[in-house]
């Protein structure tokens, strides 16, 4: 007893006291982990191809669209988006030099008349709906539009040659020099246009030689007679053509992802820049070496741009394009002439029955 006191006041000398807790025995309870919830995949995705949803398919072709904004995502992948006034939001195709529209492809008569064939995937929506037009520091670009067409062009037939060229915004015109104009021989109509096209410093001549085409050949409508006489087509190019279904005609390639080989399968023959990705600055896609059409040094074409009107609600105006490097002094865009020509031989009148 004795003992314990002396320790007890040692330890309470050096200030220091210690204690021994108590350990309690008590067993911990877990509780048991929650089941694994089940999983499953949204109503509208494949367990086979995971999350990666594909775009629903375009419209058919002769189908109109109720907005444009079916185009949007569906062309952002061979191409991008910007703003031209007074257009508002236009697509400029990633292309090389020397690129032009309706030039890569074919054509093929159907029920509604003679239609492009296009090799891009994106033909179903840039060559059967809207219009093109050519801007400096753009390039072309493609207007949207919501009216189906077999071809947004204007037609030329004659002295043994058919030519065309896109049909541009209201107002606008394309020179006779413009490369927007291609020519093909009357017994070459019916192969791809590439291989066969007349060279670029020879269509001036064939275009002024020819005549536009008028009344249900220049008419955009069901009835197998949209472009030139199928019986002068069939008597040059030896062949007996009939008309097939233009769903039959225009299928819809797949969308491919953004920076893609586009050009497998023969899908993409054009030549082409980089896709590029959806953006807002109007800048033009830079040509390849190699690439394009080398018959001439850089042509500027000189289609003139129309100026909004006072009550368009636009200020703006889409951008000029200086005359053509290889074409001198070429002749500036006047009011159409009642042949569907401009005064003067210097341009063609782009019209069509049906505004978009």
């Amino acid at each position: 007893m004795l003992v314990r006191n002396l320790l007890v006041l040692s330890l309470a000398a050096t200030g220091c006291i210690y204690e021994r807790e108590a350990v309690r025995a008590d067993r911990p309870v877990e509780s048991p982990p929650p089941a694994p919830a089940a999983e499953t995949p949204p109503p509208s995705v494949d367990p086979q191809q995971g999350y990666q949803v594909e775009a629903p398919p375009p419209p058919p072709a002769g189908t109109e669209v109720a907005s444009e904004a079916v185009f949007y995502e569906r062309l952002s992948p061979y191409g991008y988006w910007t703003f031209v006034a007074p257009y508002g939001r236009v697509w400029v195709p990633s292309v090389g030099y020397g690129w032009r529209p309706y030039y890569y492809g074919q054509w093929v008569l159907t029920d509604w008349g003679w239609t492009f064939v296009s090799d891009d995937p994106w033909g179903w929506a840039a060559y059967h709906y809207g219009r093109w037009n050519f801007g400096v520091g753009v390039g072309w670009y493609w207007v949207p539009g919501r009216v189906w067409a077999p071809a947004w062009v204007s037609w030329r037939y004659g002295a043994g040659y058919v030519t065309w060229c896109p049909l541009a915004p209201p107002g606008v015109v394309f020179g006779y020099r413009h490369p927007a104009w291609v020519a093909v021989s009357e017994q070459h109509f019916t192969r791809p246009i590439a291989a066969v096209a007349v060279p670029a410093q020879r269509t001036y001549g064939v275009v002024t030689q020819a005549q536009p085409l008028a009344g249900p050949n220049a008419t955009v409508g069901r009835g197998a007679s949209f472009g030139p006489p199928v019986t002068g087509v069939a008597r040059a190019t030896g062949q007996q053509i009939r008309p097939i279904a233009a769903a039959q005609a225009v299928r819809p390639r797949p969308v491919v992802t953004p920076g893609a080989n586009a050009s497998s399968g023969g899908a993409m023959r054009s030549p082409r820049a980089r896709p590029r990705p959806d953006r807002e600055v109007a800048r033009p896609a830079p040509p390849r070496a190699g690439q394009g059409w080398r018959a001439s040094p850089p042509a500027q074409p000189g289609a003139v741009a129309p100026r909004s009107s006072p009550g368009g609600g636009s200020t703006g105006s889409a951008p000029r394009a200086a005359p053509p490097a290889n074409a001198g002094s070429a002749p500036r865009a006047s009011p159409p002439s009642s042949d569907g020509g401009s005064r003067g031989g210097g341009g063609a009148h782009a019209t069509s029955p049906r505004t978009q």
